[in-house]
């Protein structure tokens, strides 16, 4: 936060260009409390969906149990939440404020970049998600053998997705507004940015849908193989 506020005494091309700094301290932070904050999450989730069956409360106590291994999922979603959100929003902020972002090309140019980062970290939020999920394949394989059915064990593994992704999303905007609000609050005098709602609905999207693919791929994987093979190969 101080970093935050020191950039917001620059001009706003070097402010711009120091805010991917300060979210990756935001985002280093997250990744050292990942459990601590993870668990937490889970737990409010499940008050709100404990009444969606026995699936969604198993992927709660799973999440919950296992925080350590989903915060290492969560870190890297809140890196593409979080440095798309700040890179939108200064844009569509500036655009709201005084009809302008700039140069059209300068504009392209950044937004350009910012997919690209983005692309590369939800890369790597897939792959963790996907590594993650592949090791549970003899937690998957009990679940069969006590009587979950292959459809129980999706609804569980997309339950489990939602809450990483929701988890996520909540870290990634609040990293977000506290890099924005002091050089929003510098440049025009108010510190909440401005995203459309489709574009914010883009975002959400996005990210569920990344988890969703992400988890769901290798239990469909999994679940092709009989229950006490993978156990014999594990």
């Amino acid at each position: 936060m101080l970093v935050s506020r020191l950039l917001a005494g620059q001009d706003a091309d070097r402010a711009s260009q120091g805010a991917f700094l300060v979210l990756l301290l935001f985002c280093i932070g997250t990744g050292l409390l990942g459990p601590r904050l993870v668990g937490p999450a889970a737990w409010l989730v499940s008050r709100l969906i404990g009444r969606f069956g026995s699936a969604a409360e198993l992927a709660m106590r799973n999440v919950t149990s296992q925080s350590r291994r989903f915060s290492a999922a969560v870190v890297p979603l809140v890196l593409v939440v979080a440095f798309g959100t700040t890179k939108i929003a200064l844009h569509t902020t500036a655009v709201h404020r005084t009809g302008s972002a700039g140069p059209a090309g300068a504009v392209w140019l950044d937004y350009l970049g910012t997919g690209l980062y983005a692309g590369f970290a939800a890369i790597a939020a897939g792959n963790t998600l996907a590594m993650i999920t592949a090791e549970r394949r003899r937690d998957l394989a009990l679940l069969r053998l006590v009587g979950s059915t292959p459809r129980q064990v999706r609804v569980m593994a997309a339950w489990e997705a939602a809450v990483v992704a929701g988890t996520a999303l909540a870290l990634g905007t609040a990293i977000a507004l506290g890099t924005l609000a002091p050089m929003l609050r510098q440049a025009f005098g108010d510190p909440l940015p401005y995203v459309p709602g489709p574009t914010a609905a883009a975002i959400a999207g996005g990210t569920l849908l990344l988890a969703l693919l992400a988890t769901g791929l290798p239990v469909h994987l999994g679940l092709r193989r009989r229950a006490t093979e993978t156990l014999a190969a594990a």
